[in-house]
C-alpha cells in the first residue's frame, strides 16, 4: 500500500500491521483511515467505472480538503497522490454512464462529468474536514448537506446580502482610514468575508428558533463588525477612535475601542435577536470560555433549553492553536454542566501571529487540528469567496441546532497592513508582503465578478455604498457632540444593583435567618431517606450533621455552608458551585450528593428533600483552572440574584488562571461596566504539607485591590463563613468575593460555631474580639487574620499573664475595615504593644497590604506594629512537617518573648 504521507512511514506501517490484524486496536480516526485507503486499493484492482467513480467520491470525501484552494495567496496547486490515481482510474471511462449517490439524491451522469462534480464540490474554495467524526449519522450528514448546499445555485437575497456586507466593510475601513491614518484600529482588510458570515449566521439563526446570540471576538475586524453587523452607531465609533474621554471618574476608567463590548437587539426579517458582544482583554483567547459561560447561563433562562441561544467564537489563527485554553474550551463546551449546545467557532486564519509564520507557531497542518480532540467538523474556507462564507454559515447553524455540538470554520485570509495600520510587515515578510500589495481587494474581485454575473447589482451596489458613506460621514460630524455612553452592557435584572465603593461594602447587611425555620431547612436537608444505600461513613456524616443543627451549638464549616446553601435555596435563589471534586470536596468534608451504592444514583439533599424554586448546581469541574474560571465568570454575569462559586481545589491553583483574575475578575467593572458577583473559593493555610498547597496567594491578590472593586476575606469561624455567602445575594451591591477558605479548620474543635449565630439580626462580623471583661488590664494586642488565632488561643490560654492580651481578627482584609478596627482597638486605653501575626513570610499573606491599613486606621498615637511572620520566602511553605511545626513554635516564642 502506497501511504500519501511524507517522511518516515515506519510509524504508520506499523499501525497499518496493527490494523490489519485488529482494527479495533488503533484510534478511530485512523481505522476510518486505512479503511478508506483499503477501500481505494479495492477499486484500483477493479474495473468498473461504477466502482471507479465511488471510490474517487469516498476519496474527494477524506482528501479533499488538502485539495481545496482555500488559500488567497497561494501560488502552488496542491496535489494529493492518492486522488490523482483515483481521477486517472475515473477518466479511463470518459463517457461511461454511472450512478452518483450525492447530496441525498441519486444522479445518473458519465463518469467524467461525476469527477468533475466532485472536484467542483470538494476540491474549489471550501474543504471539508470531518473523516476523524466517529459517528457515522453525524459524518453522513455532512457530506449530504455540504454537497447539495455547494451543488445548488447561491440565492438571489443570498448574493446581494453578501455583496452589501463586502461594501459596508471596505466603506467603513477606507472612510476610517482616511480620517484616521495615524490610529490604531486593527482593521479587517483581507478578511472582509468573516463579517460576511456573521450576517449571514445573524439571518439564519433567527429562522432556526434563535433568539439569543453571545460574541466573544478579537480586535482584528472589531469596529468594522460593530458597524456593518451589529449597529453600533458610527458617531460613537468615530469618538472612540478620536481619543475622547467617554469615561466616569476613578470608578468607570474605560478602555481602547476595539476592546470593548457591545449589546443590541437586531430586527432579522421582523424576528428579533439579542446580542451580546463581550468585551476583550488583549489576551484574546480568555473571552471565549467567558462567552461560553455567558451563553450556558442565558440558554438556562430560555425556559426550554439552549436551543434559543447561540455561542459564537472569533479567535485568530495563531491564538487559536497557540494557547492551551483552546483545548479547555473545547472540552468544557462539550460537557453536560458546560455546554450552550454547540458553539460556532469562526477562525479567522490571517496566516500569521504578528510577525509568527504558522511553521513557526505550530505544529499541524491547519491552525484548527485542535478541534479534532472533540471530533468538531471543520471547514476550511478562502476568504476571497464571500459566498463560500455565506454557504458554510448557514451550515454551521444548521449544525449547532440539529446536532448541539461544535463547529469550526476557518476562513484562510491574510491581513493587507500588518498587524495594525501603524505597523510594517515588510519588516518581517516582505515577498508576503509583495504579493498581497499586488492581489485585489476582496471588493473588487467579487463585485465585480458578481455584476458580471448580475448586470441590476451595479446599480444595487452604488446605493448601499452611498447610503452607507452618508451615515459614516454623519457620524463623524457629530462625534464630537457623543455623550458618555451609558447604555448597560447587561440585562435588566442587573439595573437594581446599584454602583458601590468601599462604604457600602462595609455598612452591615443583615443576613441572618428566622431561627425555628433555619434549623427546620437544616435538618431537612440532614436526612438520607433509607431508600438511599449510602455508604455508612457518609451516613453517619449526616447523622452528625443533624445532631448539631438540633442541639444549635458545635456546628461546623461545611454545615454552616450547608446551612447557608439551603436557606438560600429556601428563598429561591439559585445557586451554582463548580470545582475540581467540588460536590465531595477536596477534603471529603462536603458531601452535597449521596451515592447509592447499589444503583449508583445520586441523592442530593439540598436539591431532593427541598420544596424550592431555587436551582442548585454542583459540578465537578474538569482538571482546568482557566478555562473553568473564565466560564464561571461568564456565567455569573447573567443573573445577580444567583449565588455562583467557583473552587480551587487548592488556593495556588489559582495561579492558572491568573489572566481571568486580572484581565476580567478584578478590572472588568473599571474598564466595562461588568458586574460580577462570582464567589472563588480558596484553600489557604499552612499545616506541613509542602508549598504548593500551602497558600492562596493573599499578598497578590490585594495588589489587585482598588476601587472596591473586589472583597477578599478569610472567615475564621463557620458563621462568618455562613454570612459571607448569603451577603454575596442578599446585599444591594455586587463584588467579586475571593473567600480564603479553611482546610485543617474544617475539622478543628475548636473552629465552631453557633446557630444563634446565624439567626436575625446577625451578620458577617469583619473584625472580631474576642470577649474580655476587664479592657483596663489589656496591655497587648495582637491581630490576625485565619487559622492562626486558633493556634494563638491555645498559646495564650497557657500563658501566666493571659489577661494582658486581647486578640483581633481581621476577617475582611479588602476592603478594609478601618472603622471597626479603630473602635475595637479604642476600647483598651492602656496598650503598650501591638501587633500583626501571621503564619505566611513577611513578603506574602495578608501584611504587605494591612500594614498601611492598619496605620491609618489606628492613627499615630497607637504604638507602632511589630510584625511576627516567617522570614521573606521565595516559596510558600516548608517541605515537611517537621520544619513546618518548628517554625510556628519560633513565631510564638518571638510573640512571648517581646513582652515587656
Amino acid at each position: 500500500m502506497n501511504f500519501p504521507i511524507g517522511g518516515d512511514s515506519a510509524y504508520f506501517i506499523h499501525l497499518y500491521s496493527r490494523y490489519r490484524r485488529d482494527p479495533s486496536s488503533v484510534p478511530a480516526d485512523w481505522a476510518f483511515h486505512f479503511e478508506g485507503l483499503e477501500h481505494a486499493e479495492t477499486v484500483r484492482s477493479r474495473s468498473s467505472a461504477q466502482g471507479a467513480v465511488e471510490a474517487l467520491h469516498q476519496g474527494y470525501r477524506w482528501y479533499g480538503h488538502l485539495e481545496a484552494t482555500t488559500d488567497p495567496l497561494a501560488t502552488e496547486v496542491v496535489s494529493v497522490e492518492v486522488l490523482n490515481e483515483l481521477r486517472m482510474r475515473v477518466a479511463g471511462f470518459a463517457g461511461h454512464e454511472i450512478e452518483l449517490a450525492f447530496g441525498g439524491e441519486t444522479r445518473r451522469m458519465p463518469a467524467d462529468e461525476a469527477a468533475a462534480l466532485l472536484k467542483s464540490t470538494y476540491a474549489r474554495n471550501v474543504g471539508l474536514e470531518v473523516s476523524h467524526i466517529e459517528n457515522e449519522h453525524e459524518r453522513a450528514w455532512w457530506y449530504e448537506s455540504f454537497e447539495k448546499s455547494f451543488a445548488a445555485e447561491v440565492d438571489a437575497e443570498t448574493k446581494i446580502n453578501t455583496l452589501e456586507s463586502i461594501i459596508l466593510v471596505d466603506e467603513f475601513e477606507s472612510f476610517m482610514r482616511i480620517k484616521f491614518p495615524t490610529k490604531k484600529r486593527f482593521g479587517s482588510e483581507g478578511a472582509e468575508s468573516a463579517i460576511a458570515l456573521l450576517r449571514e449566521v445573524l439571518r439564519s439563526a433567527p429562522k432556526q428558533g434563535i433568539e439569543n446570540v453571545v460574541m466573544g471576538g478579537m480586535h482584528r475586524g472589531r469596529l468594522a463588525t460593530l458597524a456593518a453587523a451589529l449597529g453600533k452607531n458610527p458617531a460613537t465609533l468615530a469618538a472612540e477612535l478620536m481619543g475622547r474621554d467617554l469615561s466616569e471618574g476613578a470608578i468607570y476608567t474605560g478602555d481602547v475601542p476595539y476592546h470593548l463590548g457591545f449589546t443590541s437587539s437586531l430586527d432579522v426579517e421582523g424576528k428579533a435577536v439579542n446580542l451580546t458582544l463581550l468585551p476583550h482583554p488583549s489576551h484574546l483567547m480568555v473571552v471565549a470560555p467567558v462567552a461560553l459561560g455567558l451563553a450556558r447561563a442565558t440558554s438556562q433562562g430560555d425556559g426550554d433549553g439552549a436551543g434559543k441561544t447561540l455561542c459564537f467564537l472569533l479567535h485568530t489563527d495563531a491564538a487559536f492553536s497557540g494557547q492551551g485554553v483552546t483545548a479547555e474550551l473545547l472540552q468544557l463546551g462539550g460537557l453536560k454542566s458546560y455546554s450552550a449546545s454547540g458553539s460556532i467557532h469562526l477562525i479567522v486564519n490571517n496566516q500569521i501571529g504578528f510577525t509568527t509564520l504558522p511553521s513557526e507557531g505550530r505544529s499541524s497542518r491547519y491552525c484548527t487540528d485542535a478541534g479534532k480532540i472533540i471530533a468538531a467538523p471543520i471547514l476550511h474556507v478562502n476568504g476571497d469567496d464571500p459566498l463560500a462564507a455565506a454557504r458554510v454559515a448557514k451550515l454551521a447553524v444548521d449544525w449547532k441546532v440539529g446536532f448541539e455540538r461544535d463547529v469550526l470554520i476557518d476562513l484562510v485570509c491574510y491581513r493587507r497592513f500588518g498587524h495594525n495600520e501603524l505597523d510594517e510587515p515588510r519588516f518581517t515578510q516582505p515577498a508576503i508582503w509583495e504579493r498581497i500589495e499586488k492581489h485585489p481587494s476582496v471588493r473588487k474581485s467579487f463585485s465585480e465578478a458578481l455584476i458580471a454575473e448580475h448586470p441590476d447589482f451595479d446599480g444595487v451596489a452604488s446605493e448601499i455604498s452611498k447610503n452607507f458613506r452618508a451615515k459614516l460621514q454623519e457620524g463623524f460630524e457629530s462625534a464630537a457632540d457623543i455623550a458618555p455612553n451609558d447604555e448597560p452592557m447587561q440585562s435588566e435584572a442587573w439595573n437594581r444593583i446599584r454602583q458601590s465603593d468601599a462604604a457600602d461594602i462595609l455598612a452591615p447587611v443583615l443576613t441572618g435567618v428566622d431561627r425555628a425555620a433555619l434549623a427546620r431547612i437544616g435538618l431537612e436537608t440532614s436526612v438520607i431517606p433509607d431508600s438511599v444505600k449510602a455508604n455508612p461513613k457518609v451516613r453517619q456524616f449526616y447523622e452528625a450533621r443533624a445532631a448539631t443543627i438540633s442541639r444549635g451549638d458545635g456546628i461546623n464549616f461545611a454545615t454552616a455552608e450547608a446551612l447557608a446553601f439551603a436557606s438560600l435555596l429556601a428563598e429561591g435563589t439559585g445557586i451554582r458551585l463548580s470545582g475540581q471534586d467540588s460536590e465531595r470536596g477536596t477534603f471529603t468534608q462536603r458531601h452535597l450528593a449521596v451515592h447509592d451504592m447499589v444503583s449508583g444514583d445520586r441523592y442530593v439533599p439540598l436539591r431532593d428533600a427541598l420544596e424550592t424554586s431555587g436551582r442548585i448546581e454542583i459540578v465537578n469541574s474538569p482538571l482546568s483552572e482557566y478555562g473553568a474560571l473564565a466560564f464561571e465568570y461568564g456565567f455569573s454575569l447573567v443573573d445577580p440574584d444567583r449565588l455562583n462559586l467557583w473552587e480551587a481545589q487548592f488556593g495556588d491553583f489559582l495561579n492558572g488562571a491568573q489572566t481571568v483574575v486580572d484581565q476580567y475578575i478584578a478590572s472588568a467593572e473599571a474598564k466595562w461596566r461588568l458586574k460580577s458577583g462570582l464567589t472563588i473559593m480558596l484553600p489557604h493555610g499552612l499545616e506541613g504539607q509542602g508549598p504548593d498547597h500551602s497558600s492562596a496567594r493573599i499578598e497578590r491578590l490585594t495588589q489587585l485591590c482598588a476601587g472596591a472593586n473586589i472583597i477578599v476575606a478569610q472567615p475564621s469561624t463557620p458563621a462568618n463563613l455562613f454570612h459571607l455567602l448569603r451577603r454575596q445575594v442578599i446585599a444591594p451591591w455586587r463584588k467579586p468575593l475571593f473567600l480564603i477558605a479553611p482546610k485543617s479548620l474544617l475539622r478543628a474543635k475548636a473552629a465552631v460555631s453557633r446557630l444563634d449565630e446565624m439567626i436575625s439580626g446577625t451578620g458577617f462580623r469583619p473584625v472580631m474580639a474576642e470577649p474580655c471583661g476587664t479592657p483596663a488590664g489589656v496591655r497587648i494586642i495582637v491581630m490576625c487574620s485565619g487559622k492562626i488565632f486558633y493556634a494563638l488561643q491555645a498559646e495564650l490560654e497557657a500563658h501566666p499573664d493571659k489577661d494582658r492580651f486581647q486578640t483581633i481578627r481581621i476577617e475582611q482584609i479588602y476592603p478594609f475595615p478601618s472603622s471597626e478596627l479603630s473602635r475595637e482597638v479604642a476600647k483598651y486605653r492602656n496598650l503598650e504593644r501591638l501587633f500583626w501575626l501571621q503564619e505566611e513570610g513577611e513578603n506574602q499573606g495578608g501584611w504587605p497590604y494591612s500594614r498601611d491599613q492598619l496605620a491609618a486606621a489606628l492613627g499615630p498615637d497607637a504604638p507602632a506594629i511589630t510584625l511576627i511572620a516567617r522570614p521573606c520566602m521565595a516559596v510558600t511553605a516548608a517541605g515537611s512537617i517537621e520544619r513546618h511545626e518548628r517554625e510556628q513554635k519560633e513565631l510564638f516564642a518571638r510573640l512571648l518573648k517581646e513582652q515587656p
